[in-house]
């Protein structure tokens, strides 16, 4: 074997070493990019869930679903006043809207199923004539607030419509 070809040889072998070394730091690159990308979906979870207790726990809401739960539970739908039916949609609407969101995936529905899960069941009982109430208005949508009767189910009062 001449030089040029143990030269030619040397340097192929330096280069594929060089090449399989490359190929080994931008694997580990990956791995951290990926354990990173994991902690940032971790912490986007965890200041989704933060925000959906909030809302769930702001003073109007909790004001509302006390007017539903306490006064509502016992009266008669044609007896509600203007300000206990905005108390009603005040629940519904807030309702739907964290069960949109956990639907979503922004954060696992065990977190308000398991803590509002009593408050749910017993705010859809009482509000399921309201609920019915507004989807059989003309021209009102069938599955207005659908994602309440979703979040009941998930709570453990029943099947969800569909």
């Amino acid at each position: 074997m001449t030089l040029y070809e143990k030269t030619t040889l040397a340097l192929q072998l330096v280069v594929a070493v060089g090449v399989f070394a490359t190929l080994g730091v931008y694997y580990h690159q990956l791995k951290v990019m990926a354990k990173q990308l994991s902690a940032m979906q971790d912490s986007s979870r965890v200041t989704s869930a933060l925000a959906i207790v909030a809302f769930l726990q702001s003073d109007d809401v909790r004001a509302a679903r006390q007017c539903v739960r306490e006064v509502l539970s016992k009266k008669e739908l044609a007896e509600w006043s203007s300000d206990e039916r905005r108390a009603a949609s005040t629940v519904t609407a807030n309702y739907d809207v964290a069960a949109a969101l956990l639907k979503s995936g922004l954060a696992p529905a065990e977190l308000v199923t398991v803590n509002w899960g009593p408050s749910i069941k017993h705010c859809y009982e009482v509000l399921k004539p309201f609920v019915e109430e507004h989807r059989s208005k003309p021209g009102a949508d069938p599955m207005y607030w659908s994602n309440f009767d979703w979040l009941y189910s998930q709570a453990g009062g029943g099947a969800a419509r569909t």
